[in-house]
C-alpha cells in the first residue's frame, strides 16, 4: 500500500499542474531591512531572461543585495507538509532561478511538498566580495523563515531539508554538516529558530572544496584570495559525516565537467562508511545543468527517483 501510494504522488507530480493542487507563489524577503552584511552595497540587481519569457521561463539573476524567498505551497492537506528550500546554481555568481529553482518547486507542491526557492547573495557581485560567510547566513535564514512560519504554510518544523542544484550544493549542504539548533537568546523570534536540516538533496552539486574537487576559482569565490586549509576543509562535506547525519539524495552524470561527480562519489562513500542513510543518481552521461527538464538522457530521469525519496522523508 505505501509503494502503491507513493507511486500515485509520483505520477501526480508529473502531470500538468491542476490550478487546485497548488497555492499560488508569493515572494518574501528574508529580512525587513537591510540583509545583514549588505549595509552600504550599491549593487543593482540585474536579471536576464534566458528563455522566451512565456513557453520557457529561465532567468538568471545577478548583483542581488536584498535575499528572498519564493514560497510555493501545496493545498492544505490533512497533514503538516515537508518542505524543500531550494538553492539554485549559477556558478556562486549568479541565481538560475527557474531552471534551478521554481521548476523544482512547482513539481514538489503537485506531489503535496513545500517548495522554497531562495534568491541568496552570490558569493560576488559587481562590487562587493561576499563569500560563504552572507551565503550561509542566507540559507540559514531561509531555513528559520521557514520554520518559523510551519504552522502558518502547513509545514511540519521537522521535515524541512535543503536541495542544491551545482554550486548552490554548498550553500544547501552547509546546514546539514554544521547544524545549528535554537538560540532562545537571539531577540530576533526568526533568528532563534533552529537552521538544523531533516535532510539534504542535490542535482550535480558542488559539496568539497579539497582544490583536486572544486579547484582553486571556487575556493577563492568562498574564502578570498588566500584560502585557508582550515576554511577548505570546514566546507568539505564528505569530511563531517557521521551516523546520525540526516539522510541524502544525490544525482550526478559521472562526465559532468561542469561540477565533477567525484563531489557526490566523496560524499556517497562518507555516508556509506559512517552508515548513515544515502540514495544516488548516477549515470555515465549526460553532462550538467539539465536541470528537470527531459533532454532524453538516462540522468534526467533522477526526478522520478527523486519525488520518491522525498515522500519517505
Amino acid at each position: 500500500m505505501r509503494t502503491t501510494s507513493i507511486h500515485l504522488l509520483l505520477l501526480a507530480a508529473l502531470l500538468p499542474m491542476h490550478p487546485l493542487l497548488a497555492k499560488a507563489p508569493f515572494e518574501l524577503r528574508l529580512w525587513e531591512g537591510v540583509a545583514p552584511g549588505s549595509e552600504g552595497v550599491t549593487d543593482k540587481e540585474k536579471v536576464v531572461e534566458r528563455g522566451d519569457g512565456k513557453t520557457l521561463i529561465d532567468r538568471s539573476i545577478s548583483d542581488t543585495v536584498t535575499p528572498t524567498i519564493t514560497v510555493h505551497l501545496p493545498e492544505k492537506a490533512k497533514q503538516a507538509t515537508a518542505a524543500v528550500v531550494i538553492v539554485p546554481g549559477g556558478g556562486l555568481t549568479r541565481a538560475v532561478i527557474d531552471k534551478e529553482g521554481n521548476d523544482l518547486a512547482r513539481v514538489l507542491v503537485r506531489a503535496g511538498v513545500a517548495g522554497i526557492v531562495l534568491k541568496f547573495r552570490n558569493a560576488k557581485t559587481s562590487t562587493t566580495f561576499n563569500g560563504i560567510e552572507i551565503m550561509e547566513a542566507d540559507i540559514r535564514r531561509a531555513i528559520r523563515l521557514t520554520r518559523f512560519h510551519a504552522d502558518q504554510w502547513n509545514i511540519n518544523p521537522k521535515r524541512i531539508g535543503t536541495f542544491g542544484f551545482s554550486a548552490g550544493g554548498i550553500v544547501a549542504v552547509t546546514p546539514l554538516i554544521h547544524p545549528q539548533g535554537e538560540r532562545p537568546d537571539e531577540q530576533d523570534r526568526i533568528e532563534k529558530q533552529s537552521s538544523e536540516v531533516a535532510f539534504f538533496a542535490g542535482a550535480y552539486p558542488l559539496l568539497s572544496m579539497q582544490t583536486e574537487v572544486a579547484g582553486v576559482a571556487y575556493q577563492q569565490l568562498l574564502f578570498g584570495d588566500q584560502p585557508t586549509q582550515q576554511q577548505i576543509d570546514k566546507y568539505s562535506a564528505e569530511l563531517h559525516v557521521t551516523k546520525n547525519m540526516p539522510p541524502a539524495f544525490l544525482a550526478h552524470a559521472l562526465d559532468d565537467k561542469g561540477v565533477i561527480a567525484e563531489n557526490s562519489l566523496r560524499l556517497e562513500a562518507a555516508y556509506k562508511k559512517a552508515g548513515a542513510r544515502v540514495r544516488c543518481f548516477f549515470r555515465d552521461t549526460g553532462g550538467h545543468g539539465y536541470g528537470i527538464r527531459d533532454q532524453g538522457n538516462p540522468i534526467n530521469k533522477w526526478v522520478n527517483s527523486f519525488m520518491i525519496w522525498i515522500q519517505e522523508q
